[in-house]
């Protein structure tokens, strides 16, 4: 499959609900002492639906010179006048949006809205999924989430917001979002700058060695979750590891798309807990690998060959405790509250 919402874009895009765990000192970022706090603190991680897109809101506010937004869909009017507000004080404003698949029908009215009022916005070469979900502003720090800014599911959608003020990392997404910006999408997909494993950062497209491998790594347990389950290389991974005796945890929402790679699973040892599917129940949208309690990943990549392979997208894997304890928490709170052993 190509596409991936709740709204019905499945395969390699998706619908974004964010997690809070802890709220970074914005307040210390809107009165000038953002340098001294992103020192201080690498990451935050927020985790929906429980946080609330306040922290969300703030951040795009606290832009003083920049701000680069590149997002799969927007639907979220309080974003979209924060970020005019931006602009209107002068902030350097630039909006990438997904236009292939349905991306140019959900995303036109927040297009429309933000072009007429004076913002950068343009749109992704219909030709490449952009299912990258990413903020930065001031070139210090960046917004890495698994949700997208749709307000309609945020009241529903299991996801996670990543704030990352590690210089490099920030860097290397402003120097991607230059790239994109300037054109680089439009090349066929096997020319799309691949970026790779950069640090912390993984990008897709081809980002599958580096996600295959953190799950063959594990010694003791995975615990994962994504919207999606379609890539026989991910799912050969985690085969082999609950083989040698890993304990291997999947959830999701139910969809029968991925019945069949869910039977293998469970034939081989791994343990699966479902959802329902609902309007108003909590939806799995979080794309995230917990490996041995100690390394996460958490970003936009599905566990599908559009995803992986061909899409653009951008996740973070780190060892770092601010990121792996929060995301842990909110999994393991999702995993319990899971109604369907499969």
């Amino acid at each position: 499959m190509i596409g991936g919402s709740r709204g019905w874009r499945r395969a390699s895009v998706m619908k974004a609900r964010p997690v809070a765990a802890s709220v970074l000192s914005l307040a210390l970022l809107l009165m000038g002492a953002g340098t001294a706090s992103a020192s201080a603190v690498a990451f935050e991680v927020w985790a929906e639906p429980g946080a609330g897109f306040g922290q969300v809101y703030r951040f795009i506010l606290s832009a003083r010179h920049s701000l680069d937004m590149t997002m799969y869909e927007l639907g979220d009017r309080r974003a979209e006048a924060d970020l005019v507000a931006d602009a209107s004080r002068g902030v350097n404003v630039r909006v990438l949006l997904d236009e292939a698949y349905h991306g140019g029908s959900y995303n036109e009215a927040a297009y429309s809205y933000l072009h007429s009022r004076g913002v950068h916005v343009e749109w992704a070469p219909s030709s490449v999924i952009v299912h990258q979900k990413t903020i930065t502003v001031d070139d210090r720090a960046a917004l890495i989430m698994t949700g997208n800014l749709t307000s309609e599911y945020y009241a529903t959608s299991a996801d996670f917001t990543l704030e990352d003020t590690k210089p490099a990392d920030v860097a290397r997404i402003v120097g991607a979002f230059d790239d994109d910006w300037a054109g680089d999408l439009s090349k066929s997909w096997y020319d799309v700058p691949a970026h790779g494993q950069e640090g912390d950062l993984i990008f897709s497209p081809r980002s599958e060695g580096a996600l295959v491998g953190l799950i063959s790594s594990a010694k003791h347990t995975v615990e994962t979750s994504s919207e999606e389950m379609d890539s026989y290389k991910v799912e050969d991974a985690l085969l082999a590891d609950a083989r040698r005796g890993v304990n291997v945890e999947v959830l999701m929402t139910e969809d029968s798309s991925w019945d069949s790679a869910f039977n293998e699973l469970k034939a081989g040892g791994a343990h699966i807990k479902l959802y329902p599917y609902s309007y108003n129940g909590l939806y799995i949208h979080a794309k995230v690998i917990i490996v041995d309690g100690t390394t996460a990943y958490v970003g936009s990549i599905n566990y599908s060959t559009a995803s992986l392979v061909y899409n653009r997208e951008l996740g973070l894997i780190t060892s770092n405790p601010a990121v792996v304890k929060p995301v842990a928490r909110a999994w393991s709170r999702w995993w319990a509250g899971a109604p369907t052993t499969y």
